[in-house]
């Protein structure tokens, strides 16, 4: 009886614990007690790790925490973008220390395999700051993509202990193909029935072009870009969990949302068929998610992403 009543209130626990994280995204003040439930002041200093360092969130009076190793996606503004920092934040004040290093190819808009080897660096050193041999990815949009492949690699994947991937890509080139105008299809054929974001074409160009590009493409424009996929298409491969020559074996966690116009969510789909059998794998795809940032549209969505994290953040 008092076993059954402890493990009870671990449950009960760790979902105050990811409902209150949530709220404090959603700025929210009320209800206070529980906007504010288990959160833990957090400071904020730098982590160095092989080939750079990032901001290190962490929550005062914690010892050892659980580590996570926060990977932005394909934004300028990197390790400083706004979203990301509050994302931090809000998990550092839920008890984990947090390292957000900066993930330099995507912050340029380029999809490389370095950036792997940055995330792997990451891992090795957020794992020894905390003491713990092994530390939870959690990757956000084409950082996703990447935590994937680094936990795929036998070279990469000692200190990831389970990633968790928000809206993560499956094949660069596919998803480079949809800012054209091809239809995003899942394994099944399920069809992802969304326009692509203007942010992907301009987000494309610049990856392959290093230039600013506004508006619709021109045919002439089309046929560079189509090219262009073309001639990077190795790199693209090298940086798409798709092309892993061995399989993850760590629990992954995938999150999409269905209004997805950036990465569609049957990249989801796709991580999820390539996973099943090796891994661990629970899958989410959810209206409560848009690209990379959480925008609930009703209380059920709520408790599901809650009871998903909840699942995601166990045993940490």
């Amino acid at each position: 009886m008092l076993l059954a009543l402890g493990l009870l209130g671990v449950w009960l626990q760790s979902r105050l614990i990811c409902a209150a994280l949530f709220l404090r995204l959603e700025k929210a003040s009320e209800p206070a007690w529980l906007v504010h439930y288990g959160e833990h002041p957090v400071s904020v200093g730098k982590l160095a790790y092989e080939g750079g360092h990032g901001p290190f969130y962490l929550p005062e009076g914690v010892t050892h925490p659980p580590g996570i190793v926060l990977a932005h996606g394909m934004h300028e503004e990197g390790v400083t973008e706004p979203r990301l920092v509050s994302l931090a934040r809000a998990l550092a004040g839920a008890g984990y220390a947090v390292l957000t290093p900066e993930v330099t190819g995507l912050a340029h808009y380029r999809i490389t395999h370095d950036d792997v080897a940055t995330i792997a660096a990451a891992s090795r050193a957020l794992a020894l700051g905390v003491g713990r041999k092994q530390v939870t990815v959690f990757g956000i949009s084409f950082g996703g993509g990447l935590a994937l492949r680094a936990a795929c690699e036998p070279a990469t994947r000692g200190a990831i202990a389970r990633v968790i991937a928000l809206g993560a890509h499956h094949d660069a080139a596919r998803v480079s193909r949809f800012y054209l105008g091809e239809k995003a299809l899942g394994p099944m054929a399920e069809a992802a029935l969304v326009e692509p974001h203007p942010y992907g074409r301009v987000a494309l160009w610049m990856s392959l072009f290093n230039e600013k590009h506004k508006g619709e493409f021109s045919e002439l424009e089309r046929t560079r870009v189509l090219r262009g996929i073309l001639d990077n298409t190795a790199e693209l491969d090298r940086a798409s969990p798709r092309t892993c020559s061995e399989p993850v074996q760590v629990p992954v966690f995938l999150v999409h949302g269905t209004g997805d116009r950036v990465v569609p969510y049957t990249e989801t789909l796709w991580n999820e068929k390539q996973l099943t059998g090796h891994a661990r794998v629970q899958s989410l795809v959810s209206a409560a998610i848009a690209h990379a940032e959480y925008t609930p549209p009703s209380w059920w969505d709520r408790l599901v992403l809650i009871e998903f994290m909840a699942d995601a953040l166990a045993g940490l």
